[in-house]
C-alpha cells in the first residue's frame, strides 16, 4: 500500500498499490449472525476523497460516506472479502480523477492510513537567510518542496508555504545531472506564516554534508536498461528529503546519507530502484524502507511477459507471475487511464481507474476485472469509443507500510501499453 497516490516515481506501481476506502454495506449472500470484522481506512491531509464505495462479498457496489476523514468497514462473520473503493481529484495540469479500487481480505489486516494528492497550499510567508558557502561544490538551495534557487551558494528565501506546524527540509545540491543532495537539514516543527529557524539565518558546516554509501544492484534482466535509484527520507513531521535522483544511463554506486545526527525517531529512508526494458514496456523495481542507511544492495524479480488486455470498456487482466511463488503479501495491480477534454480550452482533463487485488481476496484467481461504478454518484464513466486507453499490469510482493513508520521491502513487475476503446 502506497503513502501517495500521486508520488511520482519512475515504476508506475507506486501509483497502483494504493488500498481504498469502504463503508458499511449489506450483503444478501453473507454469513449469519456474530460479531462483524470491522476494517478502517483514515484519510489524512487536506484533500478527502469526493466519493466512496465498498462492495461486500460478490454483493453489489454502494454508496458509503467519511465520518471525520475516516472510514469504517462492516464485514459480517462468515465473510472475509470486500471491495473498497475512493475517487479523488487533483488540481494538477491537467485536472486528474484517481479511482482507486482496493480488493482485500480481513487476513490482510484491519486499520489502514491513506492520504489523496493534497489540495494546493493555503499560502503563509515563511522567511529565512541560508549560507551555504562553506560546502564544497554547492550550486543550488531549496526549502521545503516550495522554492529555492538553481545558481546559488546562499539565499534569501521570501515564499509562501502551506499554513501549519511541520518539519521543513533545507538542502544544497551540486551540478546538473544526477541529483545529488551536498548537504541537508531539517528545521522540525516550523510554523507557517513566519521566519524559519527562530528567525536566526541558517548557515550550512561541514558536519551537515551528506555521507556516501555504496549501493549495488543484482539480477537486473537482459534487455533492461540499467538501475534507477531515488532517495528520499521522510520525518514524522512531515518533511521528505530528495536525496537522490538518478535516471541516467549508468547505474550508481553510491548515493548520499543524511548526517548522522540528523535522524530522530520515526525518521525513516526509502529507497526505490527500477529497471525498464530497452525495447518494451516492461518494469522491474523494489522499494525497500528502513529507518537507517549504511550499504545497500537490491536484487530484482524476474521480469513479467504480458501483453495486456483485450480492449474494452472496462477490461479484464490476467495474471501468470511464478516470480513470487512461495511468497507471502502478494497482490495483483492494473490501471487504465484516458485524457477527456481539449488542450488549451481549460477543460482537459486525465481519467484512470485502479486496482488492485491481494492474494487473500483472489484466493488463486490469475483473473481481475474492473467493475463499473459509473451508475454510483461521483465515479468515473468509462471512456467514449474511440479514445486511446493506456494501461499498466502488475505483480507486487510485500507490505511494510503496514508498520508505522515503513519498514520492509516491495517488489513489483509490471508491463503497460495502450489500445482503443471499442
Amino acid at each position: 500500500m502506497s503513502k501517495a497516490i500521486l508520488r511520482l516515481s519512475f515504476c508506475f506501481f507506486l501509483l497502483a498499490g494504493l488500498a481504498g476506502c469502504g463503508g458499511s454495506a449489506s450483503c444478501g449472500s453473507c454469513g449469519g449472525g456474530g460479531s462483524p470484522t470491522i476494517v478502517t481506512y483514515t484519510f489524512t491531509g487536506n484533500n478527502m476523497p469526493v466519493a466512496v464505495a465498498t462492495q461486500i462479498g460478490s454483493g453489489a457496489y454502494t454508496q458509503a460516506t467519511l465520518a471525520s476523514g475516516t472510514l469504517t468497514i462492516s464485514i459480517p462473520k462468515g465473510e472475509t472479502n470486500y471491495s473498497a473503493v475512493f475517487l479523488c481529484t487533483a488540481e494538477v495540469n491537467p485536472f486528474v480523477n484517481i479511482e482507486s479500487i482496493n480488493q482485500a481480505s480481513t487476513l490482510d489486516g484491519t486499520a489502514f492510513s491513506e492520504a489523496c494528492p493534497p489540495n494546493p497550499y493555503l499560502g503563509g510567508l515563511a522567511t529565512i537567510q541560508v549560507n551555504a558557502a562553506a560546502i564544497p561544490g554547492a550550486e543550488g538551495i531549496s526549502v521545503g518542496n516550495y522554492g529555492g534557487c538553481a545558481s546559488c551558494n546562499t539565499l534569501n528565501f521570501d515564499y509562501d508555504m502551506a499554513l501549519g506546524t511541520y518539519d521543513v527540509p533545507v538542502v544544497v545540491t551540486g551540478v546538473e545531472g544526477p541529483y545529488i543532495a551536498l548537504a541537508a537539514t531539517i528545521l522540525r516543527d516550523q510554523t507557517i506564516p513566519g521566519a524559519l529557524n527562530g528567525g536566526a539565518p541558517l548557515v550550512f558546516e561541514t558536519a551537515d554534508e551528506t555521507v556516501p554509501q555504496t549501493i549495488a544492484y543484482n539480477n537486473v534482466p537482459n534487455g533492461y536498461s540499467a538501475a534507477s535509484t531515488d532517495v528520499v527520507y521522510s520525518t514524522a513531521g512531515g518533511a521528505e528529503v530528495q536525496l537522490f535522483l538518478n535516471n541516467g544511463a549508468t547505474a550508481s554506486t553510491q548515493y548520499p546519507a543524511m548526517p548522522s545526527d540528523a535522524y530522530q525517531s520515526g525518521d525513516y529512508y526509502e529507497f526505490i530502484v527500477g529497471a525498464n526494458e530497452v525495447t518494451g514496456n516492461g518494469v522491474v523495481s523494489v522499494e525497500k524502507y528502513a529507518s537507517s542507511s549504511g550499504p545497500q544492495s537490491f536484487t530484482f524479480p524476474a521480469p513479467l511477459s504480458y501483453a495486456g488486455p483485450t480492449a474494452a470498456a472496462l477490461p479484464t487482466f490476467n495474471f501468470a507471475y511464478s516470480g513470487f511463488s512461495g511468497m507471502s503479501n502478494i497482490s495483483q495491480e492494473a490501471s487504465i487511464g484516458w485524457t477527456q477534454g481539449q488542450l488549451g480550452q481549460g477543460s482537459l482533463e486525465f481519467n484512470e481507474i485502479m486496482i488492485t487485488a491481494t492474494a487473500n481476496y483472489q484466493n488463486g484467481s490469475t483473473a481481475m476485472s474492473i467493475p463499473d461504478l459509473s451508475n454510483l454518484t461521483g465515479f468515473l464513466a468509462p471512456a467514449t469509443s474511440g479514445t486511446t486507453v493506456g494501461w499498466n499490469a502488475g505483480v507486487s510482493q510485500g507490505g511494510p507500510l503496514l508498520t508505522s513508520p515503513p519498514s520492509g521491502t516491495i517488489q513489483s513487475v509490471g508491463n503497460s501499453g495502450s489500445y482503443t476503446e471499442p
